[in-house]
């Protein structure tokens, strides 16, 4: 068996190994990425934290009890993330030939584990080095200090790899895990004398400024602890999951390089399995309470996405509120509620999917399309309402702030996410004609184009927060959005095919 996994694994990489010229070319497009898009996006972050706006949010002494907080958010995401599509995860041939082998898996899926952790230890070091940066650059913090906050910020990377294997390995035990961990770090974030205790307080302990080495040396102990666990975790994985989890993210993938970014997300969403016997449907008068009931009846049977949105919905109404406190990047608040609200409003918007996707159809239900897609919308537009209002009063009451600029920000970001939602399920597949090329004299424009038409509801929902921030301050942007939105859903419902 293992030297026919070995013939098998060595077929498969002779038909896949790329030329030199691939390799140049895909180190080329790297580059270019690197130069037109993560670039400026890098220097405007940094600007950002470095203002004295950011300088101000950073230096603040709710500073350390966030850092726990986000620590401890990154490791029981890392846990959920693990049940749906871990980091030891290959194409399903290679999956099939290598786990039903001989061979350890703690051998043959190493490498993609690597992988994994080297980008989420990257990206981790390199968060805590722009904070630690900014800190040091303004004289608030000395380097030895920023120096040991990257280096924890590397050590909180290999917890999550970690814990995203272990979520992984243990799929059913990842989101009581997940929860216990958020509930002790708001614990722990609210009583700052349990912070020596737990290790998402060691990693607020060593924010630059109030850092000690005796976090680091804990924080490091436990890491060695759980990298020794890594080989036990992969040896437990099974053949059943393992090909799952490799068979959808194929699938995902092909979609998403096709840009069809809404059917990749699809692929993730779980099986409707609670409120069985709930009727959905039914005998009442008023045709909206008709759709209202069955679209909430529909979200209550898969409650894990429906605590998640309402949870989105609760975050981007934070952010809104405090877009319009003092010394706040009121702009990148905005434009952060604006995503978290649309990515929020996903598991409510089941019913204006369908809507849409029957829209030129016959009629079903006896009703015209314009009726059944304003039905559908009653729902998700109900939810978002009630939250929003909740959450904004709330927090307005906490902080001290005025609650009638959040209020009107909020009510308006909210509708204009679920226009963008509307907008998103009328769009269809790619038009053939963004396939042709676009020459300029500074290259071939027409993968700038296709990009910007799949993420163009996630591009206008974040320059609608953005301009939702400041709506008070120039209400210009804020309408000029709104109706580019309109146009865009209107556009699309005349053309739907």
């Amino acid at each position: 068996m293992t030297g026919r996994a070995t013939a098998a694994i060595r077929v498969w990489r002779s038909r896949n190994v790329r030329t030199g010229t691939d390799r140049a070319y895909a180190a080329y497009m790297v580059f270019m990425v690197a130069v037109v898009a993560v670039t400026p996006i890098a220097r405007a972050v940094w600007l950002s934290l470095t203002s004295a706006e950011g300088i101000a949010v950073l230096a603040s002494t709710a500073a350390p009890g966030v850092t726990v907080l986000t620590a401890a958010g990154l490791w029981a995401g890392a846990l959920i993330l693990g049940r749906d599509r871990g980091p030891a995860v290959l194409p399903p041939f290679p999956t099939h030939a290598l786990a039903t082998s001989d061979l350890p898996r703690s051998d043959t899926f190493r490498g993609p584990v690597l992988r994994a952790g080297a980008l989420v230890t990257g990206l981790a070091t390199f968060a805590a080095g722009l904070v630690g940066g900014s800190l040091t650059s303004n004289g608030l913090a000395d380097p030895l200090s920023t120096a040991m906050f990257a280096a924890v910020g590397a050590l909180v990377g290999i917890v999550a790899t970690v814990a995203w294997l272990a979520g992984q390995v243990f799929p059913r035990a990842a989101v009581p895990v997940a929860l216990g961990v958020l509930a002790l770090a708001a614990f722990t974030a609210a009583v700052p004398f349990m912070q020596p205790f737990t290790p998402w307080g060691w990693v607020g302990l060593a924010y630059p400024g109030s850092g000690s080495p005796h976090t680091l040396v804990a924080l490091t102990a436990l890491t060695a602890a759980l990298v020794a666990a890594v080989p036990v975790l992969l040896n437990r994985l099974g053949l059943a999951e393992l090909m799952a989890q490799a068979a959808r993210w194929e699938s995902a993938a092909t979609y998403a390089t096709g840009m069809e970014f809404s059917s990749a997300v699809t692929i993730y969403q779980g099986e409707p399995h609670a409120g069985r016997r709930l009727r959905a449907v039914r005998a009442i008068r008023r045709r909206s309470a008709v759709f209202l009931i069955r679209d909430a009846i529909g979200a209550v049977r898969t409650p894990g996405r429906l605590v998640v949105g309402v949870i989105a919905l609760a975050t981007a109404g934070t952010l809104i509120t405090l877009a319009f406190a003092p010394a706040m990047p009121g702009w990148a608040l905005g434009a952060a509620a604006g995503l978290t609200l649309f990515g929020g409003l996903g598991p409510f918007t089941d019913g204006i999917r369908h809507a849409a996707s029957v829209a030129a159809d016959f009629p079903l239900y006896g009703i015209s399309d314009e009726h059944l897609l304003a039905n559908h919308a009653l729902f998700p537009l109900a939810v978002t309402v009630v939250v929003l209002l909740t959450v904004v009063v709330v927090c307005s009451f906490v902080t001290g702030m005025s609650a009638f600029a959040p209020i009107l920000s909020s009510l308006a970001l909210g509708v204009l996410t679920l226009m963008a939602r509307v907008g998103n399920a009328l769009k269809g597949p790619l038009p053939p004609t963004l396939l042709a090329p676009i020459p300029t004299p500074v290259g071939d424009l027409g993968a700038a184009v296709r990009m910007i038409w799949a993420l163009d509801a996630v591009l206008l929902i974040a320059f609608a927060g953005a301009a939702a921030a400041l709506a008070f301050e120039s209400p210009v942007l804020l309408i000029g959005v709104a109706i580019t939105l309109v146009g865009l859903v209107v556009a699309r419902w005349r053309q739907r095919t």
